[in-house]
């Protein structure tokens, strides 16, 4: 400081920078115990989920027991995710389509969990260049991924044998399967089975991939949060991510779309809500 350094007066040295009196005596208050620990908190959430904002953290934080009673609110965090030099990304604008299938009125809006149930396959490369599918299926009304399989290709049997691995595992059948018009998914194997098994098909309209906004939203996520920062030498690896982001997706990461909560909890959350009528 030009104070101590050059021997000047508080008031000269002040009027030689241009800055007001009052603000060069005041002092930034010390940090306290808990705000150090919740920027320490934070900054490991940023370090294990770099593509999550100040909201989601701030979710995650909300979700932890050892945070109960501690001022969480969207002002602090959001100043403290800042002041770290954390990410704060500008939440963009949503626009609004204006050409065929905008608005869709007829299409199915899930009521229930396992009601709609939409898949989609997406594309990578491993690091020789050859490429890899994964076949993404989720649950609609509670966003939960039920299944991230990876393989270099796929059949239409491929995909009826995914599609009864979740309904062993959840106990239930889809009542509705959302999906585009690729060849493996209006071959006569899978038609032929949700017959069988009375599920009913909602084909998109071709060339409208906004018609499948979950399943389409959930791969810009898997391509931004997972996909993008890895790669990939074996489909051993290619199944690891796979599986961990479906654990990271359904257990830990909050949904804004679900209040804040995952998509696990807020399954099982639904499930406790509706005890009786599912019994």
């Amino acid at each position: 400081m030009a104070v101590e350094k050059f021997g000047a007066s508080e008031r000269f040295a002040c009027a030689l920078l241009g800055q007001n009196r009052s603000a060069f005596r005041k002092k930034k208050p010390d940090m306290g115990f808990e705000e150090m620990q919740l920027r320490a908190a934070l900054r490991a959430v940023a370090g294990k989920h770099p593509a999550w904002g100040w909201r989601k953290a701030r979710w995650h934080l909300l979700a932890q027991p050892e945070w109960d009673g501690v001022a969480l609110n969207r002002k602090r965090v959001r100043r403290l995710w800042r002041d770290e030099g954390l990410t704060c990304k500008p939440k963009a604008r949503k626009k609004r389509r204006a050409g065929p299938g905008a608005g869709e009125q007829k299409r199915l809006t899930a009521e229930y969990p396992m009601h709609v149930v939409s898949f989609d396959f997406q594309s990578d490369v491993t690091s020789c260049g050859r490429h890899i599918r994964f076949f993404n299926v989720i649950d609609e009304y509670t966003r939960t991924a039920l299944a991230i399989i990876a393989r270099r290709s796929f059949t239409a049997s491929d995909v009826v044998a995914a599609l009864e691995n979740i309904i062993a595992e959840t106990g239930t059948a889809p009542t509705y399967v959302r999906c585009d018009n690729g060849p493996e998914f209006t071959a006569a194997a899978l038609i032929n089975w949700c017959n069988t098994v009375g599920v009913g098909t909602a084909f998109i309209d071709p060339g409208s991939p906004w018609q499948n906004g979950f399943v389409e939203s959930f791969n810009a996520q898997f391509r931004r949060e997972q996909l993008s920062g890895e790669i990939m030498d074996t489909m051993a690896e290619a199944t690891y991510l796979a599986e961990e982001w479906k654990a990271i997706y359904n257990h830990e990461r909050p949904h804004g779309s679900l209040d804040g909560m995952t998509p696990n909890r807020y399954w099982e959350n639904w499930t406790q809500e509706n005890q009786l009528a599912i019994a």
